[in-house]
Formats: C-alpha cells, structure tokens, sequence
C-alpha cells in the first residue's frame, strides 16, 4: 500500500473514528478488570462489553449497525469460545448470532418490503392527498388532518420517510398562509411529531417496540402484534389529540381558511391495486394471527415472496430495505442475550437503589430516562441500553417495564436531533430550535405521563 493510499485512509474522520474505538475499547477492559462484589467472570467481561456498546452508540463515531457487530465480535470471542466463562461447546457462540434473524428481525424486514413497494408505486403520496382531500379548510381541521395521515403512515413505514413526504405534501399549503402567519410553524412541527407518535402504534412502526417484543420473547414472555397495537393505538390517539390541541394553542391561527393544493387523481392501476390488496391481507393476517396460528414472522414474508417474486420489486429495492435498522435490532437483542447469559442485567438490578417506590414511581423513572436520553441519541441505541436492564426489575412486570421503555424513546421531541422527523422539519427552514423546544418540551412531558399511567392501568 503506498503513501497516498495510507493518507487517503488515514483522514480526519478515520482518524476520529479509531481513537474513540480505541478509548472505548480501552475503558472496556478497564471496566471488566474492576473486582465488583458478586459479579463473577462472564458478567465483568459483558459489562466490558456493554461499556464498549454504549460509548460507540453515545458518540457515533461509525453507523450503529457497526456496532452491533462490534458486540458480536466480542461475545464470542470473550464468552462464546469454548471452555470460556460461559462454558459453552464448539457451537455455543451461535446463541449471540440467533438475534439477528430473530422472529422479530424478520417482522420488520416484511414490514420494509411493504414499505418499499407502497413508496415506490407511489401510493403513500395518494394516501396522504386522499385524507388532507376530507379535512376542509379550517387551519385546525387541516392541521388534524395531516398529523392524523402522518400517525397513520409512520404506523407501517418509516417516520422518516413519512416526514419527508408529508412535508413535501405541506409546503404548497405554507406558502399560500401570509409571510408572518405563526400557524405555519404548529403543521411544520405537527408533522414530525405525529410521525414520532404514530410509530408508538404498531410492533413495525419503530425500532424500540421491536427491540422489546425481541427481548421479551427470549424470556418466553410473548407479544402478539394485535396484543401490542390494542395498547400501543389508544396511545396513540391519546398524544395526538393532545399534540394537536397544545400546537393550536401555541400557534393559532390568523386565518379562517386555507387553499389546499389538488392535484387530477388518475385511476390506481392494476400494479397499484395488488400491491394495496397485498398489504391489507399481510396487516389482516399480522392481526389475526392467534385465530389462524401462523406467526406474524411468517407472515412477513408473504410480501418479500409476491413483491420480488412477481419482479414488482428489483435487486435494488433489496438493497435498499434498511438492513442497517435490522442488524442494530439483532445487536442490541444479541447483547440482551449476553446480559442475561452472564448474570449482568441481575446484577445492575440488585444495585438500583428502588426501596421504597412503588411500581408506579419506578415505571416514571424508566420512561424519564428513555425520553431524556433519546434527546441526544438514537431511539434504537437507547433502547439496546435500558431495556435488557428494566426488564430485569421484579418490583414490576417485564412486559411493562419493556413497552414502557420502548414507547418512552418515540416521546423525545425537543431538539433537532432527538429524532430524524424532527431534523427534517428543522431543515425545513420554517421553524427553529426556540420554536422546536418549546413545542417538544412539553409534547414530551405529556408523552411521557400518559404513556406511563396508562401501561401501567391497563397492560
């Protein structure tokens, strides 16, 4: 390799990125060399690891997806080889690696196929038009309107691809409000904050819910996904009543009406048609699946068959799934298994200082945590970090330390990069960080109450 190769390698950024590996690795084993009182060898090395993890997801020096395979690596090679602190055999190690093509992993990749094809026919963009075509004129009404459209199509594909398209279907509305009209910030961040609580709905709308549905089936505590939206819906429907009252009341209107852009409709064609006939079918059997008794996972396949079988969808359209979201789902799965495995997620419980809460008081800390924390890191990192460790909280359910902590990293709305809806509308250039904080501030504080006291009266 020549000199110019290796200063072509070796750039700022490569640099920064092999320091922090590097610190993260070095604090790791610092980490696992401290002599902890009751915790044996295999949990002193995951804590090692879990400090490698959490140092990589907090400062991002790599995607996340990178990380997971960091942890992977580690695990076996610090836990899984045999005769190791595990006592694993020869095989052993495939324990870390099963997580990455758990049920849920292939839930959600089902749930981007479909994704892939509704955006690609383009019939997310008919949706969206064919509500905002009922809401009226009234600023509220077609507020409503588009948060109620953005909750319902971030439930089945991305928040962020909502937001980008449902602020490209709001821009030509902005633009007929006069210049100062302060309505035009309450639907700019309407938009990615129904979009962030519009994942809450279904197992498929965002990463944490399928992180702890995966880290629940491994204890045998399983989550069907009609089980998840009958609590995760009145959420919903709860915070987006709520976003939408707190935003008039913020920004109201000064006008009474407003022009919404219609475009000629063409008929849906027979491509169009099957794929929407597709997607109902795969939702219908995803919510009936304890009638019929096939399993949701396999269900999401149906899509990934018809649509590449029939060539609706192309080679590229596979590559464009999202895989990165699947292996940071098997990543942070793969650590749960390690925690649990090595005794650490029992031994972090024990020394949480909970004497005297209640169930109520600890299920508030959890959600709190969730919700601060995702302000400065991604949901997904934030979920792989807390729910191994909530879920091993006796004091409460399992189930509702984990759907807690899961819904909890869909409430940060504060900042800009609390979650990519939010920088898209930021980017937007129609509201700034003032406008973003206060709105999400208290969004936020509402989220965080309604999504504690109601999992906790009615799971």
């Amino acid at each position: 390799m020549d000199r110019a190769m290796y200063l072509e390698i070796l750039t700022k950024r490569n640099i920064r990125t092999l320091i922090i590996l590097s610190a993260a690795l070095a604090v790791g084993f610092a980490v696992q060399s401290l002599d902890l009182p009751g915790l044996g060898e295999a949990g002193r090395l995951t804590l090692g690891i879990f400090t490698v993890a959490a140092i990589l997801w907090i400062l991002e020096p790599f995607p996340l997806y990178v990380t997971s395979f960091i942890i992977v690596i580690l695990e076996v090679v610090l836990l899984g080889r045999p005769g190791g602190p595990l006592g694993l055999d020869g095989k052993g190690y495939a324990m870390f690696l099963t997580p990455f093509f758990d049920p849920v992993v292939v839930l959600f990749l089902g749930g981007f196929v479909m994704a892939r094809a509704v955006k690609r026919y383009g019939l997310d963009e008919r949706i969206s038009r064919g509500i905002l075509r009922h809401v009226g004129t009234r600023p509220e009404t077609v507020l409503l309107g588009m948060m109620a459209t953005s909750a319902f199509l971030s439930m089945w594909i991305s928040n962020t691809a909502t937001t980008a398209l449902m602020i490209a279907v709001a821009i030509p509305i902005l633009r007929s409000f006069p210049p100062n009209e302060p309505f035009r910030k309450a639907i700019i961040l309407g938009i990615p904050f129904a979009c962030n609580i519009g994942g809450i709905g279904t197992p498929i709308g965002t990463p944490p819910n399928a992180i702890a549905i995966g880290i629940l089936n491994q204890m045998g505590r399983n989550i069907s996904f009609v089980e998840w939206m009958y609590r995760g819906i009145p959420v919903v429907v709860i915070l987006l009543a709520a976003c939408w009252f707190v935003l008039c009341r913020l920004y109201p209107a000064g006008i009474r009406s407003i022009a919404i852009e219609q475009r000629d409709g063409k008929p849906m064609d027979r491509t169009s048609t099957f794929i929407l006939a597709v997607f109902g079918v795969v939702v219908l059997l995803w919510l009936t699946s304890k009638w019929h008794g096939i399993p949701s996972a396999i269900v999401s396949l149906v899509p990934l068959v018809v649509f590449f079988g029939l060539r609706l969808l192309e080679d590229e359209d596979l590559t464009d799934l999202g895989w990165g979201i699947l292996f940071i789902i098997g990543g942070g799965m793969s650590l749960g298994v390690a925690m649990r495995e090595s005794g650490l997620s029992g031994w972090i419980v024990g020394r949480i200082p909970f004497e005297g809460l209640g169930p109520l008081a600890i299920l508030f800390a959890f959600s709190i945590s969730a919700a601060a924390i995702t302000n400065f890191i991604s949901n997904s990192a934030t979920a792989n970090m807390l729910l191994p460790i909530v879920v091993g909280v006796t004091a409460v359910a399992p189930e509702r330390s984990a759907v807690i902590v899961a819904l909890a990293c869909s409430a940060a709305m504060i900042l800009p990069i609390s979650t990519p809806p939010n920088a898209i509308a930021y980017g937007s250039g129609y509201v700034d960080v003032r406008d973003m904080m206060k709105g999400g501030a208290i969004i936020t504080a509402i989220s965080v109450a309604v999504i504690t006291l109601f999992i906790h009266l009615f799971f």
